[in-house]
């Protein structure tokens, strides 16, 4: 037979259901407890004691009671039912009250200033619950977004009366209300909650060279090695350049002077880093990443942003000209590798098989220069 800790350990199981009931109006009381009705074949005075300490539970269940013939211990008066009448007695025994008095009234807020938040309250009571002590001030973030969709600030910059980094700390339930709160205008896919409702953040920076003098003034740029934010890289309007892309920076540093090219340093995530350069469409690109898995599959990515990008010192010859490099790559699998051309996925295959990566800034500067030469026609 369940005892009054048994009990008070179902109800805050049943908690949850509880405030799932504020937020959907379903009937939740009476709520009846499955206590296990006490069998007159146990050892009497475990029975006793299990009756007794069910009737001084301090917890605000009700017990019905009956009176039984026994055949061993005669007339005796035992528990034939137990329930929670309402909320009050429920109450009582999970010692929440001020959290739910909060829940109420934090509900009533956001259902009277966002009734699209309707559908959104019964997945999450939690939340509600989590938050509560903050809710009014994100009902504040939540007002200011939909008065003022997509402001282009900093999150510290907007107008809203709360702490700088209130945002910052709470995007997760933000970004979950914003998503119902706000027209579809307003948002976008993006998984970045500043790109997705259109705050200005800390863009990673695009670094890049431009290897020729000339294409320099062209260009009208002050200098020749320069970084940008990636949201003004992306809105640059070259066209008919050529655009070589590495991965490692002393690569990069030292790629020779080429006619009509800019060089770009991926450092890793070229294809992700890239892919808004909708102008790159109008350019020759070409990418040159370490012979290992990875950078196959980082020019495989980048070929389905851009199915015209040309791989560089990605072959079966570089491969064997400077295997003596080779050494033991991480372990890791990448079958999305679709946009390969048959030489490349004949390297891809060898490298993945042998597991070995050559980081290109082991390939030779004279052979560099050489290909280079050869590939442009340089002089």
């Amino acid at each position: 037979m369940l005892g009054p800790n048994d009990i008070q350990q179902l109800c805050e199981r049943k908690y949850p259901a509880f405030l799932r009931s504020i937020v959907t109006g379903e009937q939740f009381f009476p709520m009846p407890i499955r206590f296990g009705r006490p069998s007159t074949a146990e050892d009497w005075e475990k029975l006793r004691s299990e009756v007794a300490a069910l009737a001084n539970g301090q917890l605000g269940y009700r017990i019905e009671w009956t009176e039984t013939n026994t055949r061993r211990w005669g007339r005796q008066r035992l528990p034939d039912r137990v329930w929670f009448e309402n909320e009050a007695e429920f109450l009582q025994a999970v010692r929440r009250i001020n959290e739910v008095e909060r829940l109420r009234s934090n509900l009533a807020l956001a259902r009277k200033e966002f009734a699209a938040l309707e559908s959104w309250f019964p997945a999450n009571t939690s939340r509600l619950v989590e938050f509560g002590a903050v809710w009014p001030d994100l009902m504040k973030v939540c007002r200011y977004f939909l008065a003022n969709p997509r402001p282009a600030l900093y999150a510290r910059e907007l107008p809203i009366n709360v702490d700088t980094k209130f945002i910052d700390r709470h995007q997760s339930v933000l970004r979950s209300l914003l998503d119902v709160i706000l027209p579809e205008e307003a948002r976008t896919n993006a998984e970045r909650f500043e790109e997705r409702f259109g705050l200005r953040f800390d863009e990673p920076l695009v670094r890049f060279r431009v290897l020729d003098l000339a294409l320099r003034g062209k260009l009208n740029l002050p200098v020749d090695d320069l970084a940008t934010p990636l949201s003004q890289f992306s809105r640059f309007k070259w066209r008919s350049l050529k655009i070589l892309i590495v991965e490692n920076r002393m690569t990069f540093l030292t790629l020779p002077l080429i006619s009509g090219a800019v060089a770009i340093w991926g450092g890793g995530a070229a294809a992700e880093l890239l892919s808004s350069a909708q102008w790159l469409e109008d350019c020759e690109v070409f990418y040159w990443g370490d012979i290992d898995v990875h950078g196959f599959y980082i020019l495989s990515r980048l070929r389905s942003r851009f199915p015209h990008t040309q791989s560089l010192f990605m072959s079966p010859e570089t491969l064997e000209s400077f295997r003596h490099y080779a050494v033991a790559a991480k372990e890791a699998a990448y079958e999305n590798v679709t946009q390969l051309k048959p030489l490349e996925l004949s390297a891809y295959k060898a490298v993945r098989d042998a597991n070995v990566l050559i980081e290109q800034e082991k390939i030779s500067q004279p052979y560099i220069e050489a290909s280079l030469r050869k590939a442009f026609s340089m002089g």
